[in-house]
């Protein structure tokens, strides 16, 4: 590669010609990147000197593949990630979303990888927690992308990945880091329910039905299934699930956002309506925590908001069969006899 232009010319070609000889050539001259270790240096040198975004997306791929395909050095891993954690703080804000998009995957990849290899790759939720901490939106958009992803990172087997070693990663994670993690969606939805940046909003409550969609005992159920059954939420959820403020933030967000966001506030209640029945203090912490379940659900029912939706409309529809299913029928009658006499 003569110079950074040609490169960025290549680049250029790679993404955007309509010409597949181009494309081709292109993608043979710049596959070094990405299969020969010793290009890696190449790469953090493309990430810091290019100004095209997809010469940046070739670097930040690049090095997908490598940590993905290699056996790396720990002190190497842990530079590329201190080096993507600093780069992200001082260019994340100017970046195109599907340069942040990569190198943020670039990041929870390498941190799942090495979870066990070093204590700094689990500091990754403590530096997501200082990019929300910076005091502009894109700083914080950034702070709960990583999050995002590190939980979607976390909960998916990868190729090459030993399904072992995924699942003790996931599982230390879930231990050490999830209920943080969930924490800070909470958190995040009170702090942002006035705001009119909705991008925040739909972060933070992507990041919400993460958490609830973890896979917490390693059953992999299909969740789209009516009958993939009791959420086996760990017992050190129960003040946060048990208090009001959790369940009401869901139906707020339903009644203030549109779709695909009041969908997304649906799918957490679905998820919430599920909770296994041994989470709670006792029976009358349980009923309190259902009552209110019933409360938000009878008022949707009555006003009928939303529900004109095809998806709201659907994901509802499976928040009543939640009650069918996880609660005796004596105690959801009131909303069923509503649904009746509305329907």
């Amino acid at each position: 590669m003569e110079s950074l232009a040609q490169l960025e010319a290549l680049c250029e070609r790679l993404y955007n010609s309509q010409n597949t000889a181009e494309r081709t050539h292109a993608e043979n001259t710049l596959k070094c990147f990405s299969t020969n270790v010793d290009y890696i240096s190449q790469c953090q040198y493309i990430l810091s000197n290019a100004s095209t975004p997809y010469a940046l997306m070739l670097a930040s791929s690049s090095l997908l593949k490598q940590v993905t395909e290699h056996s790396l050095s720990l002190q190497l891993r842990i530079d590329i990630r201190n080096y993507l954690i600093t780069y992200l703080a001082n260019r994340g804000p100017e970046l195109q979303p599907f340069v942040i998009g990569s190198l943020i995957q670039l990041l929870c990849r390498i941190t799942k990888f090495g979870w066990f290899d070093d204590d700094r790759f689990r500091d990754v939720v403590k530096d997501s927690m200082n990019f929300l901490g910076q005091g502009t939106t894109d700083h914080y958009a950034i702070g709960l992308k990583i999050l995002n992803q590190l939980v979607s990172e976390m909960n998916q087997p990868n190729p090459g990945f030993p399904s072992t070693q995924h699942r003790r990663a996931a599982c230390s994670f879930r231990d050490q880091s999830l209920f943080q993690t969930f924490q800070i969606s909470i958190t995040s939805l009170h702090h942002l329910k006035n705001d009119a940046a909705s991008r925040l909003q739909e972060l933070a409550l992507s990041l919400s039905l993460k958490c609830l969609s973890f896979d917490f005992v390693g059953t992999s159920i299909d969740e789209s299934s009516d009958e993939f059954g009791t959420v086996q939420i760990p017992l050190s959820w129960k003040a946060v699930l048990e208090d009001p403020s959790t369940l009401q933030i869901f139906f707020d967000y339903y009644t203030i956002a549109k779709s695909p966001l009041s969908k997304e506030a649906l799918e957490c209640l679905v998820r919430l309506a599920s909770v296994r029945r041994s989470l709670f203090t006792n029976e009358t912490a349980r009923s309190r925590f259902l009552a209110h379940l019933m409360t938000g659900t009878k008022d949707i029912l009555q006003t009928g908001q939303g529900l004109a939706d095809h998806d709201n409309y659907h994901e509802f529809c499976r928040l009543l069969g939640r009650f069918r299913v996880n609660y005796q029928v004596l105690a959801f009658q009131g909303v069923y006899i509503i649904f009746c006499t509305l329907t």
